[in-house]
């Protein structure tokens, strides 16, 4: 009698779980928006892709590939209905025209529990008024001109990495694994030019900072079953308490940057890394404050404030957000260099040109960044492997977004999601043709005016772009101008033969990871 008790409570326990799976899966049949079936649970993502064996991107890829005709379609995010928009003009409208009810990312993840209240405070998860006064107050800070201080801190680390190749090579180790090397040079880049300490990830390959974050960028098991667990229930994970971040990572940071604040305070110290131009943004956001006359019937809470925690949160966000998006770029552009060496041998010309003409002078932030079919070279990297794969937008208010022509195409509700399918438009044969194929070409002077506005979006659209954009840059080309300066990249056995084919799951990573051969140029 009791077993069948248990069963008949089990049955009712799987019922209602399926039914909570699946209670929101009318939301676009009711709305007429085009999608494919969901899945119990998973919705729209293939349980291949949740385990790891098929990829996101690709899926990605062919969904848009099957819905674009409609301009607009739905996904279901696990049980989370998604509008994405497929249409250049309906992007425009939600990231630039229309901005103003769309300027925040959805609730949820970003906002998830924390003790020290460090993560709602970085300009990630900040919303409406308080985040438009925060990037205002920051904006300054990531000018060409404050990049350009920080060009020599970052030389000082392309120094280390050729030399730890040097060493390599005098050891005979041709070969390398470039996932591990890129990850050790972006580490020793974030805490020379963001945190002012000097660790070399190459001589001690186990030091603090460079684990920290590896921890921190590792994509394990609980970590995602959070995020997940965040999307499907947020209420009760916040009720549950449970961290989005380890608190340990963020009180490792606190004790960096307000230690180094308050010595830099009481030596008088200037160096020009992303905490003193942020000590600097407070300082100027104080006066303004002072200079400005308050509206004593303003919403205080609506107010941003700027004191050392909100300098921290930026501090945080600037480590996790550039740790791993930067080493993956200069990944992928070199495996494309690798596979596609007529494209390395016209950047090796480009880059020799600059080194004779420099003649013993150093390389410097202005010559670099002029250099053009190195853009190239990063813009085609940035379109077949953009980082971020998916912008996310959420509706202020009810809203009627319209076609070309006039015609209404979805009827959008306060709360909805809106998400823009980066790297399905990056490789839309519609938008870029033959996107499988490494063109640098594309970004040249005589075809970049063929490209169709609001299809390429490495950094994000409109006003919530990417504030870090010069700076990834700047370490992106400076360190592939050194690399392939001095050696030749070579395919190796190791070599993903097929790189769409090779990366799985969630991760823009391939199974094979990123080896090469470097063969030493007699020149350099």
């Amino acid at each position: 009698m009791v077993f069948v008790e248990l069963m008949i409570f089990l049955a009712f326990i799987g019922l209602f779980l399926y039914k909570w799976s699946v209670n929101s899966f009318g939301y676009f049949t009711k709305r007429g928006v085009a999608h494919d079936k969901p899945i119990p649970l998973l919705g729209n993502i293939p349980w291949s892709v949740m385990m790891g064996k098929d990829s996101y991107i690709k899926h990605s890829i062919e969904q848009h590939m099957r819905h674009k005709q409609h301009k607009a379609y739905g996904v279901y995010n696990l049980r989370d209905p998604l509008y994405y928009l497929a249409d250049p003009e309906l992007i425009r409208q939600v990231g630039i025209k229309s901005f103003d009810n769309f300027a925040n990312h959805r609730k949820g993840i970003t906002d998830g529990f924390n003790e020290t209240g460090v993560m709602s405070k970085s300009l990630l998860s900040l919303r409406d008024r308080p985040w438009k006064q925060m990037r205002s107050t920051l904006t300054p800070t990531f000018t060409s001109l404050k990049i350009r201080q920080m060009f020599e801190l970052i030389q000082y680390c392309n120094v280390e990495a050729v030399g730890f190749l040097k060493r390599q090579q005098d050891e005979g180790n041709a070969e390398l694994e470039l996932k591990d090397f890129f990850t050790r040079y972006t580490n020793d880049v974030i805490a020379t030019a963001a945190f002012g300490i000097q660790v070399n990830s190459f001589q001690d390959p186990n030091n603090e900072f460079f684990s920290l974050g590896q921890r921190i960028s590792e994509f394990t098991f609980w970590g995602g079953l959070k995020v997940m667990l965040y999307i499907l229930m947020p209420k009760l994970m916040k009720a549950l308490r449970v961290p989005v971040m380890d608190m340990n990572n963020v009180e490792y940071f606190r004790k960096l940057v307000f230690d180094a604040m308050k010595y830099r305070k009481e030596q008088n110290i200037v160096r020009p890394d992303m905490i003193n131009l942020l000590m600097e943004a407070q300082k100027q956001f104080k006066k303004d404050q002072e200079a400005s006359k308050e509206d004593a019937s303003g919403n205080q809470e609506d107010r941003v404030k700027f004191n050392d925690v909100d300098l921290l949160a930026q501090c945080v966000l600037f480590f996790s957000a550039g740790f791993e998006t930067v080493a993956t770029c200069l990944s992928f552009t070199s495996y494309e260099l690798q596979v596609n060496p007529e494209v390395q041998d016209k950047l090796y010309d480009e880059i020799l040109a600059v080194k004779e003409e420099l003649g013993d002078k150093p390389l410097d932030y202005d010559t670099l960044m002029g250099m053009k079919y190195l853009d190239c070279v990063v813009s085609e990297s940035l379109r077949k492997w953009p980082p971020a794969i998916v912008l996310d937008r959420m509706c202020g208010a009810d809203f009627e977004l319209k076609d070309e022509q006039g015609e209404v195409v979805l009827n959008l509700r306060k709360d909805d999601l809106v998400h823009i399918p980066v790297i399905a438009l990056h490789h839309d044969p519609d938008n870029f043709p033959e996107p499988e194929a490494f063109r640098p070409e594309r970004f040249d002077e005589e075809h970049k005016h063929e490209i169709r506005q609001f299809t390429y979006l490495p950094f994000g659209v409109g006003q919530r772009s990417c504030i870090g954009t010069r700076l990834a840059l700047m370490e992106v080309k400076s360190l592939i101008f050194q690399l392939v300066l001095r050696y030749r990249l070579n395919p190796t056995d190791r070599t993903s033969p097929d790189m769409m084919d090779s990366i799985a799951g969630f991760r823009l990573q391939p199974r094979e990871l990123f080896w090469c051969k470097l063969e030493s140029r007699e020149s350099a």
